[in-house]
């Protein structure tokens, strides 16, 4: 785990602490609503799963307000198709119908051009709106994230600037109760978790955040 990765946790946090210390957090108002997106993410086996679940439960004992997302549904997202945040001139589903096919094809050649790889977690990081586990090294995700900008032509509504790769552990339902004491115990916190990554999976999201989701492809990266 080089420096680089101390290095980004520690700018993330420096450019959220003082939102997150005044408890200007954004509290997340589709929590457990029913929506639409299409998304292109990384499942993580079992085992990675309730490594990140041991993380939760240590700072939701620090912190009781925050809302944790559940294990079964912890993933990395890498980039969005249809995004939940947006909306488009027509409806979501009819153009998937329309463009489905295509992506998906155009995402299983990338998946083939891709070696498979392993992520490791370490840093956890309060931003505004979320607590996430940084996961790394993210150059073998931002490879498949060119790529996607590069040969998918997807909705001028879909953007995908993300450079973070991460997995989101909570989201905020209120004000914290004590944030200068969550930030500290978030110091000494890391999260010990590492994944082998050796698909990309497509899939239909329903409830808010993957609370409901159906996976439509399972996509397998090259072998190593």
């Amino acid at each position: 785990m080089g420096s680089s990765a101390g290095q980004r946790a520690i700018k993330l946090r420096e450019a959220h602490r003082e939102k997150v210390a005044c408890n200007e957090v954004r509290v997340s108002t589709l929590w457990a609503r029913s929506c639409r997106a299409y998304n292109v993410q990384i499942d993580l086996d079992p085992r990675t799963k309730a490594s990140l679940e041991k993380t939760q439960q240590a700072l939701k004992r620090a912190e009781p307000t925050l809302v944790a997302c559940p294990r079964q549904t912890l993933h990395v997202s890498v980039a969005w198709l249809l995004a939940v945040h947006a909306s488009y001139p027509v409806p979501k589903d009819s153009l998937w119908e329309r463009h489905g096919e295509e992506w998906t094809t155009a995402l299983n050649r990338i998946a083939a051009q891709s070696a498979g790889f392993r992520i490791t977690y370490e840093h956890v990081v309060a931003t505004d709106s979320a607590v996430i586990a940084l996961a790394e090294p993210t150059e073998p995700v931002n490879r498949i994230r060119r790529m996607i900008r590069e040969r998918l032509r997807l909705p001028s509504e879909t953007r995908n600037e993300a450079d973070l790769v991460h997995t989101t552990l909570f989201r905020y339902r209120g004000p914290l109760s004590d944030p200068q004491k969550f930030l500290a115990v978030l110091e000494d916190t890391s999260a010990e978790a590492a994944a082998e990554v050796d698909e990309l999976v497509v899939s239909k999201e329903l409830v808010y955040p993957s609370l409901e989701a159906e996976v439509l492809a399972r996509l397998p990266l090259a072998h190593r």
